[in-house]
């Protein structure tokens, strides 16, 4: 038996290996469909999401891995389910009473069902994501039907990373603030065609604040044009032209414009009564080109102009000109294209689905009514209702679920099902399951550059940072330790990963054209000096493969030099095979080293000489004449397959059946070359699976047209 056979060491580690696979197994079925994830060290990783033992982190599984990657939520920037702009609702429902109402609480999170019971400041709901939840009435800031609440794409507090920023444009702990005249902050967030943006901005000084829809350019924020030659003083407007949007805050007023060389449309509005600080709710339609502006509920501003060809931008700039200025909320919706109507809203307050608005909040909850200064009302006539509770939003992650709850707090880890434990700013521990999560904020802030050591590993839906480890202890032949993970992990896969390791020098030449080089028939490549050409073979030596005897008909080409070498622009011209040479064809082309080439059959050559037949004569060419010789002969002879391919910052590509790595060298056994040690600071890249079916060098022999004869 085999396992008769086993140290008890072996034995360990295989029990162990199995344990790690099975685990796998388990994480993956109780994942659901893939979440895209983003780290901080910039790596991107499509897998799914578990929970881990430990405090504090999460699992990425992915068949590309023999175990989950453990990571911190630290080092976790964002997790989304595709498409990668939506928001954390799965969709907009119908404008109708559901009874079922998302409440929003002080701390940014949000619970979204059905009222189970509102007794002595605690409400009760029952939730599709989360089960029964309780939280205190004081922390309520907002409630809104299920069926009007919009898609949320992203706030301020959980997508620092989404904002490209100048200097003068920072984070503090109430925003984003910018303290430098001109400075421009790019929201790189994939804007909607339609979307609703709730911004709050301060400045203590002469405010001078602009955003615009689209990056900055030369022609203005937004503009995405040239100069308009206006010669004549025509104002006619060209197709060529497109429009500015843009809402500016200067001093005591603001200006909604949208506009190009010709023509304008603009509104301007007094916000005076609230010196040094504005808040707008603003709604776009990139389609129609419209833009709205709301002040407490009153629509201030409305401009519309349609492109010809509407240019849907994807990205909005901050640019402040004057005094410092924080941005303290920065919230991103969609928009289903209906302007909500216009009416004074108060700070606190509930409003009907027939208008009415009373400036008082519910006291008490049955199962299908509410009650407000000791009147009940309807549920099913209820659409919102502001509580006049101020937010304060603490780090944390932060969760959205697919019924529509958004959970924030830290990781405890999992439960006996599985779940991820979630702990909130109150200290209730929630239970998540993964696969109801569509978007997970972690508590990294920003990408950071990995270091300059770090080698990258690339497949379909996978580039990490990273570095190559032995595989043994994962039960893998490689394994791989990325940047922001917690543990080692075996590669599983089988082909379609490419490993680039990171430079150890200024200059990676891809060649070193003054050594040696050995180039096979199935494209491997060899650098290192020809010891001699026998009719045994090439014997060949190299830093990798140490003195090899390689089979004649398995070499293409040998560069013995610096030379002009014979390209395949040469071939035609050097492959001609005239009658006369038909019943004994030159094999080998010989190059000097000022690019001269001598046509013969090679017969040997060795350190001090090469002999060539030509036209049934031998003649001895000196070694220091040949800097390159090559074969000559058909190239369309199938190589054997291999399992990984290496190439290295001197050249070589090598083709290997088997391989491993220590941790200082790769090492494998090649075909026709034999065992091969490479240093991994010498290593470029590895890529599993067998070589490229790119066509390789033609020096096939040619027979010129057989002459014409009559009779």
């Amino acid at each position: 038996m085999v396992a008769d056979r086993l140290t008890p060491t072996d034995y360990r580690l295989l029990v162990g290996v199995l344990f790690l696979l099975i685990g796998s197994v388990a994480d993956l079925s109780a994942a659901d469909s893939g979440m895209r994830f983003l780290l901080a060290d910039g790596s991107v990783i499509d897998g799914t999401l578990s929970a881990a033992e430990e405090p504090a982190k999460l699992r990425i599984n992915t068949k590309l891995f023999a175990q989950p990657i453990e990571i911190s939520t630290q080092n976790l920037l964002e997790a989304r389910r595709e498409p990668l702009n939506s928001g954390s609702v799965a969709g907009d429902g119908p404008e109708t009473s559901t009874n079922t109402f998302a409440f929003l609480l002080s701390d940014g999170s949000r619970f979204v069902g059905n009222v189970v019971s509102w007794l002595g400041g605690l409400i009760t709901l029952e939730t599709e994501d989360l089960g029964r939840v309780s939280f205190a009435a004081q922390r309520v800031v907002r409630i809104v039907d299920q069926a009007s609440m919009p898609h949320q794409i992203l706030a301020l507090s959980d997508a620092r990373y989404r904002f490209r920023r100048e200097t003068g444009w920072n984070f503090t702990g109430q925003g984003m603030s910018c303290t430098v005249p001109e400075s421009t902050a790019v929201a790189g967030i994939d804007l909607p065609d339609r979307f609703r943006i709730r911004v709050e901005v301060a400045c203590a000084g002469t405010a001078d604040f602009e955003l615009s829809l689209g990056d900055r350019s030369q022609g203005g924020a937004g503009q995405g044009g040239t100069r308009v030659d206006r010669r004549g003083g025509s104002i006619s407007r060209l197709p060529t032209e497109r429009f500015v949007t843009r809402v500016e805050w200067f001093g005591e007023s603001v200006s909604l414009v949208r506009s190009n060389a010709s023509v304008s449309d603009a509104g301007v509005f007094d916000v005076s009564d609230s010196p040094g600080r504005l808040e707008l709710d603003l709604y776009g339609d990139q389609r129609t080109g419209r833009l709205l502006a709301y002040r407490d509920g009153v629509l201030q501003a409305d401009v519309s102009l349609v492109d010809e060809e509407p240019v849907v931008r994807r990205e909005l700039t901050l640019i402040n000109r004057g005094d410092p200025v924080q941005l303290t909320s920065f919230e991103l919706f969609h928009w289903d294209g209906q302007p909500p109507p216009s009416q004074f809203l108060p700070d606190r307050f509930t409003l009907f689905r027939d208008g009415s608005i009373i400036d008082q909040v519910a006291e008490g909850w049955d199962a299908n009514r509410f009650q407000i200064d000791g009147t009940w009302y309807a549920m099913d006539d209820l659409t919102r209702m502001e509580f006049a509770v101020a937010t304060q939003v603490a780090p944390a992650c932060d969760l959205s679920l697919s019924g529509g709850s958004r959970v924030r707090g830290q990781v405890e880890g999992r439960d006996s099902d599985g779940a991820i434990l979630v702990r909130e700013g109150t200290g209730t521990v929630l239970a998540v399951a993964p696969s109801r999560v569509t978007r997970w904020v972690g508590r990294s802030e920003d990408v950071t550059a990995p270091p300059g050591e770090a080698a990258q590993f690339q497949a379909d839906g996978v580039s990490m940072w990273g570095r190559l480890l032995d595989g043994r202890d994962v039960g893998a032949t490689f394994g791989w330790r990325s940047l922001s993970g917690e543990n080692d992990v075996g590669i599983a896969a089988t082909e379609g990963v490419t490993i680039r390791f990171a430079s150890t020098s200024d200059s990676d030449a891809t060649s070193v054209p003054d050594l040696g080089m050995l180039q096979l028939r199935c494209g491997d490549r060899l650098p290192g000096q020809l010891v001699s050409i026998q009719p045994n073979g090439v014997r060949f030596q190299s830093d990798w493969c140490g003195e090899v005897l390689v089979a004649l008909g398995e070499v293409r080409r040998i560069r013995t030099g610096p030379a002009v070498a014979a390209g395949e622009t040469d071939a035609p011209w050097l492959t001609r095979l005239p009658r006369r040479m038909a019943d004994s064809p030159p094999t080998h082309l010989l190059v000097s080293p000022n690019g001269d080439v001598l046509r013969g059959r090679l017969l040997s050559m060795d350190e001090d000489a090469a002999r060539i037949e030509i036209r049934g004569r031998t003649r001895l060419i000196k070694r220091s004449s040949v800097a390159e010789v090559i074969w000559l002969g058909p190239s369309d002879e199938e190589s054997a397959a291999c399992r990984y391919v290496i190439t290295t910052r001197d050249g070589a590509r090598l083709g290997l059946q088997t391989a491993g790595f220590d941790g200082r060298e790769l090492s494998g056994r090649q075909t026709e070359l034999g065992n091969c040690r490479v240093p991994a600071a010498a290593l470029e890249s590895l890529r599993f699976g067998t070589r490229d079916a790119s066509p390789g060098e033609t020096w096939d022999l040619v027979p010129v047209k057989q002459p014409k004869t009559f009779e």
